[in-house]
């Protein structure tokens, strides 16, 4: 095996997938969507924005942002409300956040509609702050859902057929640099 280079560039993958009820029918359909994310420290700009991370010391704030859209001849007929939701799970066994971390309303209004050729499209951000300390130190992925709901977002509705959207981070590491990360030597094996 070749060594990896060094440096080495961050891989900022994000795994994702997203339906609408037009996703039945074949292409082009009436109606798609995307979906992407991104954790951002705050606390270091480059390029005057926020940096791109995958490690994230627990003592600082840090930050996801959500990005997506719904493109199609059905975009511009859409209404109600996104309800974008932000999950995260341990894959250590040793960090103990887990669960719902932050969600948000967006109204799907809130976009204007941009006319392409025969087609429409809105595009939504929303960021997520978290303060420091809200997560353990550990290694975790980062799960963000959106939906649609029918109606408003001060009394949404059921949600709207199969609109659903994910985006997954799938190595999220929080570390203090005040502990030690590693385990203890007994479960600990020696490299002869």
């Amino acid at each position: 095996m070749r060594p990896p280079p060094c440096p080495q560039e961050q891989d900022f993958n994000v795994l994702s997938g997203f339906i609408t009820p037009g996703s039945d029918f074949p292409p082009p359909h009436p109606l798609d969507a995307s979906i992407t994310a991104d954790v951002l420290d705050p606390t270091e700009i480059v390029g005057g924005t926020p940096e791109r991370v995958r490690i994230v010391e627990t003592a600082d704030r840090w930050a996801v942002e959500v990005d997506w859209c719904i493109c199609g001849p059905f975009a511009a007929a859409l209404c109600g409300c996104w309800c974008v939701q932000v999950f995260i799970d341990d894959i250590d066994g040793v960090g103990t956040t887990h669960g719902l971390l932050g969600s948000a309303r967006v109204s799907v209004d809130s976009q204007r509609i941009v006319q392409v050729d025969d087609t429409s499209q809105r595009c939504y951000e929303y960021t997520f702050t978290f303060p420091a300390g809200s997560v353990t130190p550990g290694v975790y992925n980062l799960v963000i859902v959106i939906t649609l709901a029918t109606g408003s977002c001060e009394t949404p509705g059921p949600l709207l057929h199969d609109t659903l959207g994910y985006a997954e981070i799938p190595v999220l590491v929080f570390f203090d640099e005040n502990s030690p990360f590693c385990p203890p030597p007994d479960r600990v094996t020696a490299a002869s």
